[in-house]
This record gives structure tokens, C-alpha cells and sequence, in this order.
């Protein structure tokens, strides 16, 4: 028997572009910086989840700064679980939304899973609300 292959999707980055302030001539350059170290870093809350995935599941960690429809047709995994700000919540769901379209089990967790549960429900299988480390081994149990 092969084992089940779990993705970890981060998406990354910071939203650093809006018309509206754009069209107020506001421009944030010492943010734009800022903004490509933090979406260079790893997501921390997913290298922890693959820290307490058991060895019997293969874990891959991804980071998708954007919808990519070619790269997520590279992806197969029987589950995946996507983390996101806010900021590229839309993002998540769309990629959420694409991979559960094909059949992939998906779990949101992160900082806007965790408020606003409900929202993210739409787009999941499952959320997890609330400290993921703690959470995950019942989430794969229960799967």
C-alpha cells in the first residue's frame, strides 16, 4: 500500500498594490521591500504541521504566491491543507476551490481560517481554527 500524499500549501506574500491609493498617489517603496522578505520566508505554522504529520504520510510544503491553474495541475495529493493572511484569502479559495474540484481532500487553516471559520468552510472539506499543531493529528485521524 502507497502512502497517502498530503500537501502543504503556503500562500504567500503580502499585497502591496491597491488602485485606491494608488490613484491618491500614495506609494509604499519601503514596504515593497519589506514585502518581498516576508513572502520569501517560509510559512512556520505549515513546517510545524509537517513536524507532527506522521511518518506514514508523505508531506510535500509548496508555496503558491498566486492562482496558477498550470501549477496546480502539477499538484496531486489526496489531501492538502492551504494557510493564508487575509490578504490573499482569495487566493486560497480559488486554489482551494480548484483542487476540491478535482477531489483532493482540503483543509484552511491559518490566521483568516481561524476568523472567520465560516467563510472558509465554503471553500474546505475541513478548517482548523486555532493552534494547527495541536489540531492536525485529529484532522489526519479523522480523515
Amino acid at each position: 500500500m502507497s502512502q497517502a500524499r498530503i500537501g502543504l500549501i503556503a500562500v504567500s506574500g503580502v499585497r502591496i498594490y491597491s488602485d485606491r491609493l494608488t490613484r491618491h498617489g500614495v506609494t509604499l517603496p519601503g514596504f515593497v521591500e519589506r514585502a518581498r522578505t516576508i513572502a520569501s520566508m517560509p510559512s512556520l505554522g505549515l513546517l510545524t504541521i509537517a513536524a507532527v504529520t506522521p511518518e506514514r504520510f508523505e508531506v510535500e510544503y509548496l508555496e503558491l504566491p498566486e492562482f496558477d491553474p498550470q501549477a496546480l495541475q502539477a499538484i496531486s495529493f489526496d489531501l492538502v491543507a492551504i494557510s493564508s493572511f487575509t490578504a490573499k484569502s482569495s487566493v486560497m479559495y480559488r486554489i482551494a476551490d480548484c483542487l476540491r474540484a478535482r477531489g483532493t481532500t482540503v483543509v484552511l487553516g491559518g490566521l483568516h481560517a481561524t476568523l472567520l471559520p465560516e467563510e472558509a468552510a465554503e471553500h474546505a472539506d475541513a478548517v482548523v481554527a486555532g493552534e494547527g499543531e495541536l489540531l492536525w493529528p485529529g484532522v489526519l485521524q479523522d480523515w
